[in-house]
């Protein structure tokens, strides 16, 4: 307590005595008077933080005269000490409302209940409101009002704390989930109280709920999949998860896996497990790449040797260091056989392909026609290939024509066909077939036939033309031939047969007016002159090839010509049922000339036997035969043996033969006749081809 306030003037000891009675008589009777604060608070000198409060005034009378004393008490630590728990009390408050959390405490002995204000807001209550502990316990929600006031009844009664997670209904009913301490307040071993804490975890137990949920589907899911899944930490020194497919992948059950989270091992393939253990050991080093694969094998209880990979990633913790591993591992037995087989059928088409590019350059080499490979620079061919039969009849090296243009190989007509259609026409995907005339070294004129078909890469794209060139130079001076044949026979038909007719009409006549031997001469002369006309006509006109050919019943056609030949006493032997592709007229040409050629160089009773060979037919008689030094000479016009012959029948022959691209050669018969044999024909498909005899004599 401070004096100040004291008369001036006064001795020191004097003023000291008299203060001391002062104050002790203030002191003793302040409880029967009202003090008096005519200045409640005063800031003291020399320390401005230091505060007095609580003056009163003491009168007293002095020979001086009137004075006045006043007494003041220092509250400085006072007043720090409340304004330190004023700042307390609100980070208190500050913090409860951050953390959702709040106060409560119960007096046994007055069961008064003081809640703090964040509990208050946590109910949805304002801080003045009287709430009773029965009240409180009302709002948990229905179904967990027992559990709380069960706890309330053991903390109370024997002290017993409490934590328990429940729910509460708000006043505006909405449902949150509170978590509740209790514990015992004791004083001399007494229980007088109860308190604790409230808090909102709500959001927590949302959370919670969702990861759970997420957790349950996690784990319907895991459990019904093929692949293995597993949570490891990273030294892999025990199983924090595994799913049910981890007996189906590595041969252990889940609860081998928690008991050994090394358990798998033991079914690891002894040729992998070296390597196996070398990976496992580098994901322990900090530097380790993520995610990682293995492939290794399992040898199986149940299901053999089988191959497994790994996919495996890290979990970082705070730090972002690898703190857990988490893999799936699947059964890819059936993909590393695919991919054997794969590998395989791809080695064996790699070998295919190798084995047709030699096959192709073979063919491309071997070719009989002219054949180039060509693609496209500014529209324009460029020959990139061309084989052996392209530079031999050219006449230039591979190497100069190789890499130029291919106009530069035609003559300037085609060149100029060339460039304005022709090309754009194959690159365009359409088949060419055109002639064109090709210029050797030696600039002669090759006439070609083009066949022209656009070149693809493997994805489809038209890069150039396959090209290929037929020698038709010799084709060409046949129709020529042939042509200046046809004109003849005009000649032959309408220059000579026309007199013939009039010169044998006029020996019809002749014949009825007189009887002479010369006349009979005169006919014969004028009948071999008509069937020399008749040959060289069907000799000229019998050369082309042919080109309605159909299905030729060979009996049939052969028992008709027979019938049409004057066979006198001859004899036929049809030992053949097929049919052929031919020109039935033509055909019946060959026959027919095969079958005089027989009769007339023959004996009376000569025998025709027709058979079957492999690729053809044979025509042979058992008559005197065609010597040997003289059969390169019978298809030859005007070969004949008989003096009354033509010598064209066998020409006629062979011309029919080789316009069908068949061959014909002379033989010896069985029994030395003329054996004449035509193969390289094409015979019709028959279900069956049952063989029949037919024998005719003419009498």
């Amino acid at each position: 307590m401070a004096v100040i306030g004291v008369t001036a003037g006064w001795h020191s000891h004097r003023r000291s005595c008299l203060t001391r009675k002062l104050v002790r008589s203030h002191l003793k009777n302040r409880s029967r008077r009202k003090p008096q604060y005519p200045n409640p608070a005063v800031r003291c000198r020399g320390n401005p933080r230091a505060s007095a409060r609580g003056g009163c005034q003491v009168p007293y009378t002095l020979p001086e005269g009137e004075a006045h004393l006043w007494l003041y008490r220092d509250v400085t630590e006072r007043k720090q000490r409340k304004q330190e728990l004023d700042r307390s009390r609100q980070f208190l408050r500050d913090t409860q409302e951050v953390a959702h959390i709040g106060g409560w405490k119960l007096d046994l002995q007055s069961e008064s209940l003081r809640w703090s204000d964040e509990v208050y807001r946590i109910h949805g209550l304002p801080p003045d409101a009287d709430v009773r502990v029965e009240d409180a316990i009302e709002f948990y929600h229905p179904d967990d009002r027992d559990t709380i006031r069960k706890a309330v009844d053991r903390l109370t009664s024997e002290g017993e704390p409490y934590d328990v997670e429940l729910r509460i209904v708000t006043v505006d009913d909405d449902v949150r989930w509170v978590r509740a301490l209790g514990e015992p307040v004791y004083e001399d071993d007494e229980l007088i109280a109860v308190q604790g804490t409230f808090q909102d975890i709500t959001e927590r137990k949302e959370r919670e709920q969702e990861l759970q949920m997420v957790r349950e589907r996690f784990e319907r899911f895991a459990s019904n999949v093929e692949d293995a899944f597993f949570l490891l930490p990273i030294d892999y020194s025990e199983t924090e998860y595994v799913n049910p497919a981890v007996e189906t992948i590595y041969g252990i059950t889940p609860e081998e896996a928690y008991d050994d989270s090394m358990a798998w091992l033991r079914h690891v393939h002894p040729d992998d497990k070296d390597e196996l253990l070398a990976e496992m050991e580098a994901q322990q080093d900090e530097t380790s790449d993520w995610p990682r694969e293995q492939e290794f094998r399992i040898d199986h209880p149940d299901r053999g040797v089988r191959w497994v990979q790994a996919r495996i990633d890290a979990i970082t913790d705070e730090n972002g260091d690898p703190s857990q591993l988490t893999g799936v591992a699947t059964d890819i037995t059936e993909q590393i056989k695919h991919e054997q087989q794969l590998e395989h059928k791809t080695e064996e088409l790699e070998q295919l392909a190798r084995k047709y590019e030699t096959q192709y350059r073979t063919l491309f080499e071997e070719a009989p026609v002219m054949t180039i490979l060509t693609r496209s620079e500014d529209g324009q061919p460029i020959i990139d290939d061309c084989n052996s039969q392209f530079v031999e009849t050219l006449g230039y090296d591979a190497d100069t024509i190789i890499g130029s243009e291919l106009a530069e190989f035609y003559t300037p007509e085609s060149a100029e066909r060339l460039r304005s259609q022709g090309y754009s026409q194959a690159l365009n995907g359409q088949f060419t077939r055109e002639k064109r005339e090709l210029l050797t070294i030696d600039g002669e004129t090759i006439e070609a036939l083009l066949r022209a078909v656009p070149r693809r890469t493997a994805d489809g794209s038209v890069i150039g033309t396959v090209a290929m060139y037929i020698d038709i130079s010799e084709r060409e001076s046949v129709k020529r031939a042939n042509e200046q044949l046809e004109e003849f026979a005009s000649v032959v038909s309408h220059d000579l047969r026309n007199p013939l007719n009039v010169a044998t009409s006029r020996l019809e006549l002749a014949a009825e007016e007189c009887d002479s031997a010369h006349l009979d001469d005169l006919e014969g002369a004028l009948d071999r002159m008509g069937a020399l006309i008749d040959d060289l006509l069907l000799l000229a006109r019998e050369g082309k090839e042919v080109t309605d050919a159909q299905p030729v019943d060979l009996t049939t056609i052969v028992n008709g010509c027979w019938e049409n030949v004057e066979t006198n006493q001859a004899s036929l032997i049809t030992t053949i049922d097929r049919s052929v592709w031919a020109d039935r007229s033509r055909l019946k040409q060959v026959f027919e000339n095969l079958f005089r050629n027989a009769v007339e160089h023959g004996r009376a009773d000569v025998t025709v036997t027709i058979g079957g060979l492999n690729d053809g037919f044979y025509i042979e008689d058992d008559g005197p035969g065609i010597p040997s030094d003289e059969r390169d000479a019978v298809f030859e016009a005007g070969y004949s043996q008989s003096t009354d012959g033509t010598g064209f029948g066998l020409s006629i022959v062979e011309q029919i033969v080789t316009a069908h691209d068949w061959n014909i050669r002379v033989t010896d018969g069985a029994d030395g006749g003329a054996r004449f044999e035509i193969t390289n024909v094409e015979f019709v498909a028959t279900e069956n081809s049952a063989s029949s005899k037919y024998r005719r004599e003419n009498n």
